[in-house]
């Protein structure tokens, strides 16, 4: 039995040595040792405490994520990923330089399975920076539009302030604190809870992962009104000064859009507003009038313009005398059994006061002048001379003519 194991020796170690080789060509040719680069690896932080128990936060200078070659059979470095390994700082090992080890560790293979063969030893650099808290206003910022006809009135955030935490470079870059409302497609009041985002004084959103806020969510109120269009109307009111005359009123715009609820709306169709213009001598030029401020209570005024332009121009006045015969006077309301006649001869002075354009135009044939006689009878009268006159234009004495009026026969 002995010789049969021992017959041919050399020649059965050389037939293993040939199978291994032959095995070893054949693993080789089929799952051949790669390499594989995996960039951008995420370093996860552990033992943060270590820092922030001190009043202390750090931004990591270099190094947040790593770069690092792989080595293994093809068949195992296909089946990897990025998830597949476990890259950590720890900040107990933090140097006295802020430098801290990276430690990779695959978790799906062994280490004789999958080599780390380039960017073992790496080092994060971080800064150490004090921790700082300081408390912001928060606005409430709208994205979107609503439905056409409605508009979004008062936006509220609760709470109104909320106090941020973190490095000190970092809390005194932020501006302003805001929470996004989308409202694409609103027709109605609603409320929302959103987290709030740090804006810089460029409006670019900071990054956030080294702050805290004293609320991680802000709940937001935001109203929705239906709208309205109504008229504009403005008014002089008063008199100028003595000897001075308002010529014209201007303004704009002559229309408004307004939004509020159902009840509010329903019981406002205009705007009117009374400028007075009371013993003044001279014209009012581009006034602004605040719109808002004139609108009851539940109404607001939509667009990002609040106020109206308003002209009113005021001048001297001219004086214009027209001499009127009797026959020129018209009688009005006299009962059809009276006859009048005039006991005035000659002309009657009118005096008429106004702007220059307007009263240097009135003459005898345009003046109109006219008498009442509205509630006479038999006997003799002075009576008022009237015209009608012009807008703006007044009779500034007091024309009289004396008749005499009798039973028609």
């Amino acid at each position: 039995m002995k010789e049969r194991l021992t017959r041919n020796i050399s020649l059965k170690v050389l037939s293993a040595i040939l199978a291994f080789i032959i095995w070893l060509f054949i693993t080789n040719v089929d799952d051949p040792v790669t390499t594989e680069k995996l960039r951008n690896v995420p370093v996860k932080i552990i033992n943060e405490d270590e820092i922030t128990s001190i009043d202390q936060v750090y931004d990591i200078i270099e190094n947040e994520t790593v770069d690092f070659t792989i080595q293994g059979r093809r068949s195992v470095i296909e089946s990897l990923s990025k998830d597949d390994f476990m890259v950590t700082a720890d900040f107990k090992k933090l140097s006295v330089v802020n430098a801290v080890p990276i430690d990779i560790v695959c978790t799906k293979y062994d280490e004789n399975e999958v080599l780390i063969i380039d960017g073992k030893n790496q080092m994060m650099q971080v800064d150490l920076v004090e921790l700082v808290e300081e408390d912001f206003k928060v606005s409430v910022e709208i994205v979107g539009d609503v439905e056409e006809g409605y508009y979004v009135g008062k936006k509220t955030a609760n709470p109104m302030m909320i106090t941020v935490s973190g490095p000190k470079s970092r809390i005194e870059s932020i501006a302003e604190v805001v929470i996004r409302v989308d409202i694409d497609g609103f027709t109605n009041s609603f409320n929302t809870i959103e987290k709030p985002i740090v804006l810089d004084r460029d409006g670019n959103q900071i990054n956030d992962s080294k702050l805290t806020f004293s609320k991680d969510y802000i709940t937001a109120s935001i109203d929705v009104y239906k709208t309205k269009e109504i008229n504009l109307l403005i008014t002089a009111t008063g008199n100028p000064a003595p000897g001075y005359v308002m010529t014209n009123v201007e303004y704009a715009p002559k229309t408004i859009i307004i939004a509020g609820d159902d009840n509010a709306l329903s019981s406002i169709h205009y705007l009117n507003i009374k400028e007075s213009v009371m013993n003044s001598k001279n014209s009012i030029e581009d006034k602004v009038i605040d719109l808002q401020e004139r609108l009851p209570s539940g109404v607001v005024l939509v667009g990002d313009d609040k106020t109206a332009v308003i002209n009113i121009t005021i001048e001297k006045a001219e004086t214009n005398e027209v001499s009127v015969w009797p026959s020129d006077i018209k009688i009005i309301n006299l009962p059809e059994d009276l006859d009048i006649s005039f006991n005035t001869v000659g002309t009657v002075s009118v005096r008429v006061s106004g702007p220059k354009d307007t009263v240097n135009k009135i003459s005898r044939n345009s003046i109109s002048p006219y008498i009442d006689a509205i509630g006479l009878s038999v006997g003799t009268y002075t009576l008022e001379v009237k015209s009608d006159l012009p807008i703006n234009v007044n009779i500034t004495n007091r024309p009289v003519v004396s008749v005499n009026i009798e039973e028609r026969e």
